[in-house]
């Protein structure tokens, strides 16, 4: 990363000692122009430096955003009696759920009928009967 970074700079001061001598009848002595390093603000380097980071900022930010908006309709649908699994592993049946609520009664255990109370931002996905039948 920093050879790259190095032969940016070094292309880009190349340029301005070639730009330099072209116009060095401009009044700008075409030395004073080449020992001139290149700065953030010349024509081109800032706005192609904003577009690389909009472009990061919307290919880092949308998928955490589907993720969320998956997350958040998974918990507004859920109902009693589906089966989910949590971010732990653990599976079991939702025994009681409000949609305001934090907390997730789910029971793990047909024989003994045990509960346990979870976050209910831990429930990865719900698992559909078809799932059930084929593990």
């Amino acid at each position: 990363m920093i050879n790259f970074y190095n032969t940016c700079w070094y292309f880009l001061a190349q340029t301005q000692v070639q730009t330099s001598e072209t116009t060095a009848d401009g009044g700008v002595a075409g030395e004073e122009l080449a020992n001139k390093t290149p700065s953030l603000f010349d024509s081109w380097m800032f706005p192609a430096l904003m577009a690389v980071m909009l472009v990061y900022f919307i290919m880092m930010a949308r998928p955490k955003n589907k993720a969320q908006a998956k997350t958040s309709d998974l918990l507004a649908n859920l109902k009693k009696n589906d089966k989910v699994v949590t971010a732990g592993g653990i599976l079991g049946t939702v025994v009681n759920h409000r949609s305001d609520a934090e907390y997730v009664t789910l029971r793990v255990d047909e024989a003994s009928n045990s509960k346990m109370q979870i976050l209910a931002k831990s429930i990865v996905r719900v698992v559909s009967d078809e799932d059930a039948a084929d593990s």
